[in-house]
Order: C-alpha cells, then sequence, then structure tokens
C-alpha cells in the first residue's frame, strides 16, 4: 500500500495519509487519502490492499481499521485494529468491551398509563375487506388482488405462542383470516409477513436490525429519543423484544406493534423502526386498526398515488396527527436567554450561546428536555437542571460549578469545557452518569475521583490527563470504551475549535492503547522504510 501511494504521489509531496477499513464481507474503503503540502489523493484505487490487510491480519469481527502514513523519504508507519476507531475531530476511540453498552433510557421509562388497547379485533377485520374492496376499484377492476389464505387454526396457535408476548387481539384477528400480503405491499408500501416469518423475526438471534450497532455509532448519536404521536408514547430505546415487527419496506425498515409502550402510549401501537432509526422508533398509529382505519380513509379522500402493477402508494404519516407547531429543538442566543424565550414544554434538545445573563429559571419541569449545551455564558446556574430529565448536559463555560447537579436522577452522558478549575466529586452521587468528556477541560482538580465512578464506561481524555489518571489511582474499573482527544493547539486557550487540534501520532496512539489495555490489546503497529527506487526526494 506504502508503495503504491507513493508511486502515485504528487510532486512536491512530503507525506500521505489513508484512514482505511476492511470488512468481513469482503468490503473495504477509505476515509480520504491526503499528501501533505499537496491535497486530495485523487481516484488511487486501494481497496485490494486494504482487503488484503484485512486477510492476512485474520480479523475476526465486522470492522478492521487501518491508519497509514507514509513520508516522502521512504520511512511508513501503520496501525491495524479491530478495536481501534478514528474520531471525526481527530481523536481516536478505543473500545474494550464492545458487547457493553449503556442501557437505553426506555430501560427507566414506566409503562403506560392507559393499559387498553386501542383496537378492535371486529373493525380491523372490517377494514381491511373495505380497504381490499376499495384498493380494487382504484385499479379499476384490473388483477383483482386476494391474500394468501390464513393458515390452519392449530399451526396459528403454535406459532402464536412460541412469541415472547401475545399479539394484540386485532391483528390475531387478521391473521385467522389472511396469511399476510404475500409480498403484495399492502401497509402503507410494506411488505405484510405471513405469521411464520413474524414469528421468525421476533426471535432475539433474528433481530439483524440491531446487532450492528456499537459504540462508534453511539457516540455519534447518544441520544435516543422517539418522535411523533401524544408525548412519551413509545419507549425510548433502540430496540425492544416486545416489538414485534409485521410488515418491512425495501430500505431494512419496519412496522411493528409495540407491546412494551411509553407513559404515554397504548400496549398493540405501530411504530416503525429498523436500520434507520437509530435516533429512536417513529409512532405510526393507535393499533393496527388504526392503521388499516387510515389506509380506507385515503382511498376515499383519493389521497394516493397507482404506480406500476398493482401497486398502491398511500402516505399513512400524520394523517391523524397535526404537526407540530413548535420545533423539539431550540437555540437561544444572547439576550433571549434571560427569559428563554421561545421555551415550550415540548422542547427536547436546547442550546444556549453568548448570554451573559442567561437565567435558566424557566427550564424547571420542561417534562421532555433531554439535551442541554450552555456556551460562553458566565455565571449561569445550574441548579433549575435539577428539576429536568436531562440526560447530555455540554457545558463549555469559563467556571463550572458541578455542585447543583449532584445526586442528578437522569444526567448520563456529560462534556466539560473550560479553563478554570473543576470539581468532580458532585458527580459521584449521580446514579446513571456513564460517559465523561474531560478533554477540553483544562484542570481538573483531582482526577482520582475517576476511579470512584464504578458505573463509568466511556471516558475521554487528552494523553496528559491518561497519564496523570493512571499515575494518581489507574483507570475506572469498568471502562468499556475510551477516547484520546486530539491537542489544543498551543496558541489557543481553552475555548479553541478542532479544525485546529493538533492529532496524535500512530506511536503515540499504540502506546495509549497498551497503557489502558495491557496484553489484552489488538493494537498492531507496523513500521518500516520503503527501497531506495521506491523513495521520492521532496
Amino acid at each position: 500500500m506504502a508503495e503504491k501511494i507513493t508511486d502515485a504521489a504528487p510532486p512536491g509531496w512530503r507525506r500521505a495519509e489513508v484512514r482505511g477499513y476492511a470488512t468481513g464481507d469482503g468490503g473495504s474503503g477509505h476515509h480520504g487519502l491526503r499528501f501533505d503540502p499537496a491535497g486530495d489523493g485523487g481516484d488511487i484505487d486501494l481497496h485490494p490492499q486494504l482487503s488484503a490487510v484485512h486477510t492476512h491480519y485474520g480479523a475476526g469481527g465486522d470492522h478492521l481499521s487501518i491508519e497509514l502514513t507514509v513520508e516522502a523519504r521512504g520511512r511508513f508507519e501503520a496501525v491495524v485494529s479491530e478495536s481501534l476507531v478514528r474520531e471525526d475531530d481527530r481523536g481516536f476511540l478505543y473500545v474494550l468491551r464492545p458487547g457493553v453498552l449503556p442501557p437505553d433510557p426506555g430501560t427507566y421509562q414506566p409503562g403506560p398509563s392507559m393499559a387498553t388497547p386501542a383496537g378492535n379485533p371486529q373493525e380491523a377485520v372490517a377494514l381491511l375487506g373495505a380497504y381490499l374492496r376499495g384498493r380494487d376499484r382504484a385499479l379499476r377492476g384490473k388483477d383483482t388482488y386476494a391474500p394468501p389464505p390464513a393458515l390452519p387454526e392449530h399451526h396459528r396457535r403454535w406459532l402464536e405462542a412460541r412469541l415472547q408476548v401475545p399479539l394484540p387481539d386485532d391483528l390475531q384477528a387478521l391473521y385467522a383470516h389472511v396469511d399476510g400480503d404475500g409480498g403484495e405491499g399492502l401497509l402503507a408500501d410494506h411488505h405484510w409477513f405471513g405469521l411464520e416469518r413474524l414469528e421468525k423475526l421476533s426471535r432475539p438471534e433474528n433481530r439483524t436490525w440491531a446487532a450492528g450497532r456499537a459504540w462508534r455509532h453511539h457516540l455519534r448519536r447518544p441520544l435516543v429519543t422517539s418522535t411523533g404521536g401524544p408525548p412519551l408514547a413509545v419507549r425510548r430505546a433502540s430496540d425492544h423484544p416486545h416489538w414485534i415487527p409485521f410488515a418491512t419496506d425495501p430500505h431494512g425498515d419496519f412496522l411493528a406493534v409495540d407491546l412494551a409502550p411509553g407513559p404515554g402510549g397504548r400496549p398493540g401501537q405501530v411504530i416503525r423502526m429498523g436500520r434507520h432509526h437509530d435516533d429512536g422508533p417513529v409512532y405510526v398509529a393507535d393499533s393496527v386498526t388504526g392503521l388499516l382505519r387510515r389506509h380506507v380513509k385515503a382511498l376515499r379522500a383519493g389521497s394516493y398515488e397507482v404506480g406500476q402493477g398493482r401497486r398502491i402508494r398511500i402516505d399513512i404519516d400524520g394523517q391523524d396527527e397535526p404537526e407540530p407547531d413548535k420545533p423539539d429543538e431550540l437555540t437561544i442566543a444572547g439576550a433571549d436567554a434571560a427569559s428563554m424565550r421561545g421555551l415550550h414544554q415540548h422542547v427536547q434538545k436546547l442550546h444556549i450561546r453568548n448570554a451573559p445573563w442567561a437565567d435558566l429559571a424557566p427550564v424547571r419541569g420542561a417534562p421532555m428536555l433531554w439535551q442541554v449545551n450552555v456556551e460562553n455564558c458566565p455565571g449561569a446556574d445550574l441548579a433549575p437542571l435539577q428539576d429536568t430529565p436531562v440526560e447530555l448536559l455540554d457545558l463549555a463555560m469559563d467556571r463550572i460549578d458541578l455542585a447543583p447537579l449532584a445526586e442528578h436522577a437522569t444526567l448520563r452522558f456529560l462534556t466539560l469545557r473550560t479553563g478554570r478549575p473543576v470539581d468532580l466529586g458532585p458527580l459521584l452521587s449521580c446514579p446513571r452518569l456513564y460517559a465523561l468528556d474531560l478533554s477540553e477541560a483544562s484542570a481538573i482538580r483531582d482526577l482520582s475521583v475517576l476511579s470512584e465512578l464504578k458505573d463509568l464506561l466511556y471516558l475521554r481524555l487528552r494523553r496528559g490527563q491518561w497519564e496523570e489518571l493512571w499515575e494518581r489511582s489507574g483507570h475506572p474499573p469498568g471502562l468499556a470504551a475510551a477516547g484520546l482527544a486530539a491537542e489544543p493547539p498551543r496558541e489557543k486557550g481553552w475555548w479553541w475549535s478542532g479544525d485546529h487540534a493538533v492529532e496524535p501520532s500512530l506511536r503515540t496512539v499504540a502506546g495509549w492503547v497498551a497503557d489502558l489495555a495491557g496484553d489484552s490489546t489488538d493494537v498492531r503497529l507496523i513500521k518500516g522504510r520503503l527501497s531506495r527506487r521506491r523513495r521520492r526526494s521532496f
């Protein structure tokens, strides 16, 4: 790989860098091949070499990181690992325990206040008949469609008994009349499964849409939400064994009956989940009955499109739910922060910036305020955050006093950016805190406090901070993942942009992992020099 890069290098280059990856299914690629100072590496094809590294390494996982730097003088250096991942801001993530992730917020949510399902078996069967007749009329009678007949009753009962939780009555009643749609795409262009496939996909080993989640994905999108429908209708989880998928679209997403709803939902409600819903599920309807009701309503109103063959496209999203007139994310800056102008009860993410007189008192009691960013707000009192369910908190302030956050019931992920000393002691009483990013906090009064955070799963520090922590007390015993941040440039203070960060060398990264993980590390550092005929003078 180093030879190929050198042979194709542009005139005047000094150093080349490639950040590549390879997967077990033969996939490979890179996130940029760059020449310094010449810029982008163009169309050099490194796929065969990246795949060969994967084969040679004998990787057992699904993702192998391959970092390589090549100098024009002929020296090259590489790091290869299944557990090391480069982060977007020039830092690195090392995963110590891949199978250990923080629990979803939905783990702590109570069940529904209204436990009675909204579906009606008799109405659901009648609506299916009305929908099929209306669909035939919309298609003007061509190729009249009949769904597959129901399975024999004893077979249906056997399959339903294998599920972890009973299907809602309205879906059971529909399966007593038909066995899905045979791939027709009846439900909002989703293919409605036969009962045998439904039972198969409900098993834990077959929920492949949830299997790909990993620390590198989680840290990019650590907040799990739910959208649509009544407030808190759907449990805030990336997946749940009591979400039973019964239909799928061509893109790997599912319609599912939700039998573990949130406090504002009802058992048997329909949600959308799957591969493209890492942020959380989406509420669709209060029941399968309600879903069919929307289909019939759309046909009667002419709100559909006829595609090729027998395809009818019906957009059922939001038919019975008014569009929210207020956004769930709010940014407040300057003088508006004195009154928290624009704050309302549906805000989930709040950003407060550049406000010398910020008053957080209006956030008290905000029912869905899960993420708060406070940037350059001198003297802001954090005490009102005690009366919010905030989980992700990012504080970029000259002075940070964490005492008002002691015993905070929901705080999970805290990022500190400051140039003044910070006392971490109050965090010891926060029961759900699992992640800390202190890489832009220039002075922590006592890093040894970190070793007392027994439930801390993720910690991100600069190299010097890691060394200080190890010297004082070692790293927290329960860590599942760790971050090595880039260093701020010397001319910058604590308030610096990541664009100017000084990233650690591959040798530094390999040494950090060795200190962190000891003999269990899988990181390999490879150093070498190309033959003289391969070298290119600068």
